[in-house]
């Protein structure tokens, strides 16, 4: 790949210096003489060239990376199907070549990858959309960034840890939820790295420790619930005590609706929903919380009669 990187450098100084395209102080003067119009038909004629060589260089290697993987890296009918350590991955040939061929003709990025359980290919699915790990990707063949994909794909497992591959972990959760799969391992080093939260695939539940002394408990085992239910405890609290049946109640839904929002939020709570405003929490979660701690059951009377008092004046 180092190969390739350097030809796609090589076009942009070239670029650069025949166009002029990074100095702003050196002001190129275009003139009509057969002259200058030649070397610039030269200078776009060997851009161009150097396109296409690395872009060859780069299909040689995508082309090894393919042949070095022949049993994870399979072709069906219409698509290029990559075998996982987590989950099996669908790309539609169709839109491959599309941008291939023609790099204008509609959006830009890479085309949504179809997630489906490890080692399938019918069943629930999963639209995966990631990009590649290229902070300079626009000056990449196109190749190149195939291969990038591919070998992603190929070790979501190590992926799927990188902060910035949120995507791909967003797309296992909805593909598995939270009971025991292939991701389970990854995710329980995942959140417990990144938010100290502790996941059960055995209950299909997380645990994480909120403010006060307060533990929660969200899953999503109840195939008759179509969010996720959330349990507490108080300090010195034995047992669980459910307090949310189905997140899909929340005020704010929309906003709270993955494992890793819903965490964000027991973590901080309940403080944020006493101290905050109304609007760094739901609303629907508030008054669920209220009866069983006093402070917020305050603030709330006190909010609505403030509210009341504002429409009266």
């Amino acid at each position: 790949m180092a190969l390739t990187t350097s030809y796609s450098l090589e076009v942009r100084f070239f670029m650069s210096d025949l166009f002029d395209i990074d100095d702003e102080e050196q002001k190129e003067t275009p003139s009509a003489s057969v002259e200058y119009q030649e070397e610039k038909k030269n200078g776009f004629k060997n851009l161009v060239n150097e396109s296409f060589t690395a872009m060859q260089t780069s299909f040689d290697y995508l082309l090894k990376t393919i042949e070095n993987n022949p049993d994870r890296i399979i072709f069906g009918v219409d698509k290029i199907i990559i075998l996982g350590k987590l989950a099996t991955y669908s790309i539609p040939l169709e839109g491959l070549i599309q941008r291939m061929r023609n790099p204008y003709a509609g959006g830009t990025g890479l085309n949504s990858t179809t997630a489906t359980f490890k080692g399938k290919l019918d069943g629930k699915e999963a639209s995966v959309c990631i990009q590649p790990d290229h902070q300079n990707v626009a000056n990449l063949p196109g190749c190149d960034v195939l291969d990038s994909y591919f070998l992603m794909l190929l070790n979501d497992d190590k992926f799927i840890q990188q902060e910035r591959h949120s995507p791909l972990r967003h797309a296992l959760l909805n593909l598995y939820g939270l009971s025991a799969s292939p991701a389970s391992e990854a995710f329980k080093e995942y959140l417990l790295a990144s938010m100290e939260a502790t996941y059960l695939p055995e209950e299909s539940s997380v645990e994480i420790k909120g403010t006060n002394g307060w533990k929660w408990k969200m899953g999503d085992g109840n195939p008759l619930v179509n969010g996720y239910t959330i349990w507490f405890k108080k300090p010195r609290q034995r047992l669980w005590k459910k307090v949310v049946q189905d997140t899909t109640e929340f005020e704010y839904g929309y906003h709270y609706d993955d494992v890793f929002s819903i965490l964000e939020l027991l973590s901080d709570s309940p403080r944020v929903l006493v101290e905050d405003e109304t609007y760094a929490s739901d609303g629907y979660f508030r008054k669920m919380v209220a009866p069983h701690h006093s402070p917020l059951q305050k603030r709330i009377i006190a909010d609505e009669k403030d509210a009341r008092e504002s429409a009266e004046s």
